[in-house]
C-alpha cells in the first residue's frame, strides 16, 4: 500500500486495518501474503506468524474454488474491482460463507506490486438465510414424520431441526441452528466425518438406512447413542442441501445385545452336550459290551444246558442290549457330527452289494413279522464313491423302520440309477404318515403318529440318517399318505 503522507493519517489507517471486522491480505504477485490484518486471524483462524509467506491460496482457497480465486486475480488485473459470494477455509477445516473483494495494487510505475483482498465473513446471514427458507418450505410437512430429520447447508451448518430432532437430542431448535452437522456426533467422529460429508457433497445420492454402518450420535448431555440414518440430497435455487433423516435403535442394538449373548450361552450349552453325550456314550458301552458278552455265552450253552424260559429271557435281554447299544452308537455318531468332529472316509462302494447286505441282515426280522422283503436292483453292478459305513447306517436305519412300522404287506429295497445321481428307494404298505408329521419327521428325538403303532420309535434314527446324508452330500425324502404307505429316497451324487 502506498506510503501515508503524514504521521496521523498513518495512525488513522492503522487504526481502521486492526479494528475492521474484515479480513484485509495483501498478497505478493506470487500469491503469497506479505500483510495478514487482525480480520484475517479472526476469519479464517490463523495467526499472522503462521500466514506471512505462504501461499494465500493453499491457506484459505478450498481446491473446488480454485477456478473462482483465479478468476478473481484475472479481473483485478484487467482494474476490476471484482466481488464475489464463495467459500472459504478456516484453519480447523470448516468452511465459510464469504463475500471477497480483490484488488490489483501498483507501484507509482504502473507495475503490480501485489493484491488487496477483503474478505467479510457471511456464515451467520447465510446460515439464517437458508434457515429461513427451508422453515418456510419444508417445516409443516417434517413435523409430521416419525423420525428426526436435520438439514444441513453445503458447508454443513444446521438449517433445519425438527421436532423430533430436539426430543433426540435434547437440544431446542434455536441452539442447534446454524451449528455444524458434527456437534450431534461423538467428538472422535467429528473429523472424519468432515471427510466424509465433503466427499458427499461432490458426489451425492440416496443412501438408505440399514447401510451396515455402525453409526453414534451424541445427545445435549454427553450421551452417546446407536443411531441409523439416510441421506438425501435436497435441492433449492439457493444453494444445495443434505437432509438427514435420524433413528434411535437404542432398544434394536440392546436386543441383538442379548440376543448375541444367549447364543453365546446356548453354544456353550450345546458344546457341553456334545462333550457329555460323547463321554456318556463311551462310559456307558462298557458295562453293555459285558452284558452283551455274557448274555452270548449263555444262548451258546457254554456254561451248560438252558431250559426254554430261561432262554427266551436271554433272548430279551440279548435284544434288548443290542437295541440300547444301537442307540448309544446312534447318540456317539450325532454328537460327532453336532461338534464337526465326524470324520467320513470315501472309498469305492458297489453300492448293489451293500444294499443286498441290508437286505440279508433283515431278513429274519421281516420273516417273524411275515412281511415280504423285496429287493430290485439294476442289471450292472453301481459303484460311488462314498463313506461305507455311513452308507450302511442309513440304509439300515430307513430300511428298520419300514419294517417295524408295517404291521402286513412289503417292503421294497430299490437302487435307481436311471436319472442323474443315484437314488435309493425304502417302501413299505405301512400306517402311512400324516403331512403335519413330515414337517418334524427328521428332527432329533420326534415322535411322530400313534405311539402304540411305534413302539421303539424314537425319531433319532431318521434325524441321524438325515444328517449323514447330508454329510455324505445327498439327501433324503418323503413320499407318505396315510393308510396307503411311505417312500423314503435317499438320494446321491454319481462319481
Amino acid at each position: 500500500m502506498r506510503q501515508m503522507a503524514s504521521g496521523s493519517d498513518t495512525t488513522l489507517h492503522r487504526l481502521v486495518v486492526e479494528h475492521s471486522p474484515d479480513a484485509l491480505v495483501l498478497c505478493g504477485t506470487d500469491g503469497n501474503v506479505l500483510f495478514w490484518s487482525p480480520g484475517a486471524c479472526a476469519t479464517f483462524g490463523h495467526a499472522e506468524e503462521e500466514a506471512l509467506g505462504r501461499s494465500f491460496a493453499e491457506l484459505v482457497v478450498p481446491p473446488d474454488r480454485a477456478a473462482e480465486e483465479q478468476a478473481l486475480r484475472e479481473a483485478a488485473l484487467a482494474g476490476d474491482v471484482m466481488t464475489r459470494s464463495t467459500l472459504r477455509r478456516h484453519r480447523d477445516g470448516s468452511l465459510l460463507y464469504v463475500d471477497s473483494t480483490m484488488r490489483a495494487v501498483r507501484h507509482d510505475d504502473g507495475s503490480l506490486q501485489g493484491f488487496l483482498v477483503s474478505t467479510r465473513d457471511v456464515t451467520a446471514l447465510t446460515v439464517e438465510r437458508d434457515a429461513r427458507l427451508l422453515e418456510e418450505r419444508y417445516r409443516d410437512l417434517l413435523e409430521w414424520v416419525p423420525d428426526a430429520i436435520v438439514i444441513a447447508n453445503e458447508i454443513g451448518r444446521i438449517v433445519l431441526f425438527n421436532s423430533q430432532s430436539e426430543a433426540m437430542f435434547g437440544w431446542a431448535r434455536a441452539e442447534m441452528i446454524g451449528q455444524p452437522i458434527e456437534s450431534l456426533l461423538p467428538r472422535r467422529h467429528g473429523p472424519v466425518h468432515v471427510g466424509h460429508r465433503l466427499r458427499y457433497q461432490r458426489k451425492p445420492q440416496v443412501r438408505r438406512m440399514g447401510a451396515g454402518l455402525q453409526l453414534y450420535a451424541l445427545r445435549k448431555d454427553g450421551s452417546e447413542f446407536p443411531v441409523e440414518i439416510s441421506l438425501s440430497p435436497l435441492g433449492a435455487s439457493d444453494g444445495r442441501f443434505v437432509m438427514s433423516a435420524i433413528r434411535d435403535i437404542s432398544q434394536q442394538k440392546a436386543a441383538e445385545k442379548e440376543l448375541q449373548e444367549k447364543n453365546a450361552a446356548l453354544q456353550v450349552a450345546h458344546q457341553a452336550k456334545d462333550r457329555f453325550l460323547a463321554t456318556m456314550s463311551h462310559e456307558l458301552r462298557t458295562p453293555l459290551n459285558a452284558i452283551l458278552g455274557f448274555s452270548g455265552i449263555l444262548l451258546m450253552k457254554l456254561p451248560g444246558p438252558l431250559n426254554a424260559e430261561q432262554e427266551r429271557q436271554l433272548g430279551i435281554v440279548k435284544h434288548s442290549g443290542e437295541h440300547l447299544l444301537s442307540l448309544i452308537n446312534d447318540l456317539l455318531d450325532l454328537a460327532k457330527i453336532q461338534s464337526g468332529t465326524m470324520q467320513l472316509t470315501p472309498e469305492s462302494v458297489d453300492v448293489g452289494r451293500l444294499l443286498g447286505e441290508v437286505h440279508a441282515s433283515l431278513q429274519p426280522l421281516a420273516d417273524r413279522k411275515g412281511l415280504a422283503l423285496t429287493l430290485q436292483l439294476p442289471p450292472a453292478p453301481v459303484q460311488c464313491r462314498l463313506d461305507r459305513r455311513a452308507l450302511n447306517q442309513v440304509l439300515l436305519n430307513l430300511a428298520n423302520n419300514a419294517i417295524k412300522f408295517t404291521a402286513s404287506g412289503s417292503v421294497l429295497l430299490e437302487l435307481d440309477d436311471t436319472a442323474p445321481g443315484l437314488r435309493i428307494h425304502v417302501a413299505d404298505t405301512g400306517v402311512g404318515i400324516a403331512p403335519e408329521d413330515q414337517q418334524r419327521l427328521f428332527r432329533s428325538f420326534t415322535q411322530v403318529g400313534d405311539p402304540s403303532r411305534r413302539p421303539e420309535g424314537t425319531g433319532l434314527g431318521l434325524h441321524l440318517s438325515a444328517s449323514l446324508a447330508e454329510l455324505m452330500g445327498g439327501r433324503i425324502t418323503l413320499q407318505s399318505v396315510l393308510g396307503v404307505g411311505s417312500r423314503f429316497t435317499l438320494h446321491l451324487q454319481d462319481g
